[in-house]
């Protein structure tokens, strides 16, 4: 599997930690894979890079559902930060979560169902922020489809997209925002993780955490944000 130092996304080319601290940037360690040791037992990682994902509990009730966390938290110096899952398999009702949440989140339960995590689930298209009932927010998912997460520590604004399309943002959790020059000038500590659940048996994921191309044109995206934070700070 491929360590945290060994690539930067090409949509971080124009983050800060990459056009101002680029001799740092071996220091600074980002998610690329799912963490084995910290996920729920009914998870099971089916290949040897550690992001393809499939559940193998019973799936009755709710005390089955499963999630997982990467092996980093992301650091706030790149300003942003996006992945993709890609549902191999599903079934029609089934249940699968993206998001993020902080590391003592529980993970025998789906993104967003309890404090401190969120999450975009594809049996009802509902958002979840920190509790069981959610809010209307996108369209379903199921198996050929992909689904994105963003989390922008310049407005602390969570978005997610469905096959290459940017559906919203979504409800806000407690996490730290910073300014452009804040970012350039301090080391900071992480504390989000990208988190993924499922909850029905046979159900199946491969996740790309920016190794390869992303179905969303995040570097679009990235750019305008990274432009509209540096020059905020210029003005």
């Amino acid at each position: 599997m491929m360590s945290s130092d060994e690539f930067l996304p090409s949509y971080l080319r124009h983050s800060p930690i990459n056009k101002y601290k680029k001799n740092a940037y071996n220091q600074i360690l980002l998610p690329t894979h799912w963490n084995s040791m910290d996920c729920w037992p009914y998870i099971n990682i089916m290949d040897d890079d550690n992001l393809k994902l499939k559940y193998n509990g019973p799936g009755r009730v709710l005390s089955d559902e499963a999630s997982i966390r990467t092996n980093k938290p992301i650091p706030p110096e790149v300003g942003l930060f996006y992945f993709e899952i890609t549902i191999l398999s599903s079934e029609e009702n089934g249940c699968i979560g993206i998001g993020y949440c902080k590391s003592d989140v529980g993970l025998n339960t789906l993104p967003g169902w309890i404090s401190d995590s969120i999450g975009y689930h594809g049996d009802d298209g509902h958002l979840f922020c920190g509790r069981g009932n959610g809010k209307i927010f996108g369209p379903c998912y199921a198996a050929g489809d992909t689904v994105g997460c963003g989390i922008n520590f310049f407005n602390k604004e969570i978005f997610f997209t469905k096959n290459g399309i940017n559906i919203g943002k979504g409800q806000f959790i407690h996490f730290e925002t910073y300014s452009y020059d804040y970012l350039i000038n301090h080391e900071l500590v992480g504390e989000m993780y990208p988190m993924c659940g499922m909850a029905i048996n046979g159900e199946c994921i491969v996740t790309n955490f920016g190794t390869k191309p992303f179905i969303f044109n995040i570097d679009n995206y990235a750019e305008a944000i990274f432009a509209a934070a540096e020059s905020k700070e210029r003005t």
